[in-house]
This record gives C-alpha cells, sequence and structure tokens, in this order.
C-alpha cells in the first residue's frame, strides 16, 4: 500500500510541474507578444517624429497662418503624447490608444502639408490599411491577397493606390513571425488591438488579424506571395518595414 501512496505522490508532483510548465510558458508567450506589439508602435512614433521633423524642414522660414499653426502643434503633441505613452503600454486597451493618437497625429501633419501647398485640407479618413505609417488613406482600392480568400476593398494612400492600379505590389508593413515575415494583418490576434487603433470603424476589421495558417512566406518568391499567414501560437516580435 506504501509503494502505491509514494507512485501517487510521485506521478501528482509531476503533474503539477507539467502544468506549471504549461502556465510559465504561456505566460511567456503573452509576454513576448505583448513586447512585439509594444514595438510596432513604438516604430510608429519613430516615423512619425521623422516626417514631423521633414516638414519642419520644409516650412522653415515660412510664414504658417492660425490654421496650419494649430495643426502643427497639434501633430507635435500627438507625437509627444504617443512617445510618453508607447514604452509603458502595459495591455491591448493601451496599444489602440496610442495607435488611435498617432493617426490623429498623422491627419493633422497632412493637413499642415495641404495648407502649405495651398490645396485644401483632406477628408478625415482612416490609415493607409497596407501601412499605416504611410498617413491617411486618400480612397479605397479593390484589392486581391496573393494568398487569396477574395477581393477585398480597402483604405489606401496615393501612393499604395497607384502601385495596385498598376497591378503592382503596395508598401506593406510586415513583422517576423517565426522568423518569417508576414503583413502585420497576419499576424494573429496579438495583433489586432493595434489594427483597432487605426481601423476600429472600418470593414477591414472584419477579416483582418484571423491568422490562418501559415503556407509559405509573404516574401518567398517560390511560396504563395501575399499569403503568408500565421497559426496564430506565438510570434518573436515586431520589425516593420518603416518604408
Amino acid at each position: 500500500m506504501e509503494w502505491v501512496l509514494v507512485a501517487l505522490a510521485v506521478g501528482g508532483s509531476g503533474l503539477f510541474g507539467r502544468h506549471w510548465q504549461r502556465r510559465r510558458a504561456l505566460a511567456a508567450e503573452s509576454r513576448a507578444e505583448l513586447e512585439g506589439v509594444r514595438r510596432l508602435a513604438e516604430e510608429d512614433v519613430t516615423v512619425l517624429g521623422e516626417q514631423l521633423r521633414r516638414l519642419d524642414a520644409e516650412v522653415a522660414g515660412r510664414q504658417l497662418d492660425d490654421a496650419a499653426r494649430l495643426d502643427y502643434q497639434t501633430a507635435l503633441d500627438a507625437y509627444e503624447s504617443a512617445g510618453r505613452a508607447a514604452p509603458r503600454i502595459s495591455g491591448p486597451d493601451e496599444i489602440s490608444k496610442v495607435v488611435d493618437t498617432l493617426s490623429a497625429g498623422r491627419y493633422a501633419l497632412a493637413c499642415v502639408q495641404a495648407r502649405v501647398d495651398g490645396r485644401p485640407v483632406p477628408e478625415r479618413r482612416v490609415a493607409c490599411f497596407f501601412n499605416p505609417q504611410h498617413g491617411p488613406s486618400t480612397g479605397d482600392v479593390m484589392w486581391t491577397p496573393r494568398r487569396g480568400g477574395g477581393t477585398r476593398r480597402v483604405p489606401a494612400c496615393a501612393q499604395d493606390a497607384a502601385r495596385v492600379a498598376a497591378h503592382e505590389d503596395p508598401e506593406v508593413r510586415t513583422v517576423t513571425v517565426r522568423s518569417r515575415q508576414v503583413p502585420y494583418w497576419e499576424a494573429g490576434a496579438a495583433y489586432q488591438p493595434y489594427g483597432e487603433g487605426y481601423f476600429a470603424t472600418a470593414a477591414v476589421m472584419t477579416w483582418a488579424f484571423q491568422a490562418p495558417k501559415i503556407t509559405a512566406s509573404w516574401s518567398d518568391p517560390g511560396g504563395s506571395g501575399h499569403g503568408g499567414g500565421f497559426d496564430g501560437v506565438g510570434f518573436d516580435g515586431g520589425g516593420g518595414d518603416g518604408s
């Protein structure tokens, strides 16, 4: 009888050990996912700062009217606010708020540029789907991913809209998933809060971030093109292309 009790004790400790290891693995995966999306937001902050510096050099010595100065200050405030918040992101809701702030800053930046060029301010639209760093979209395009799934209407910046119209690939923001480069919207549910910050009211949220199963690298010429995909189990962080 005693040996039975010993066996049960050993077996129980083994089960507890495996359960604890699984919990630790899941916790580590969650931390890695959060860190990856945090880096994605921080990269967006950096790009907005670079865009502000380029605009500052462009308008140096030029007289801005009150509306342009207000837009410029709005963009600067958004950059500084997002820059303070991004490193402290600790949950999905905070990620959405940071990228929403960045989206407002990019729109204000586009308004400054339009006023300086003597053009009407642009319509307030969601970001370019292919790469939110491109700024506000200028219209919707019909686009068919290489991996299939049907033709979809997505918001695009003027440059990417022109590429799609010319049957060229848009400049897509990619991230690293298991050593593969895939479009950010194929990186799985961990990236959904990032997308919601930019596209909460856009139709693309009905199909993006659904994590299709990996069949080939998105950038692999021998694979299925845009159809990299992801099976939704972990990733090793962000890695935008910065375009």
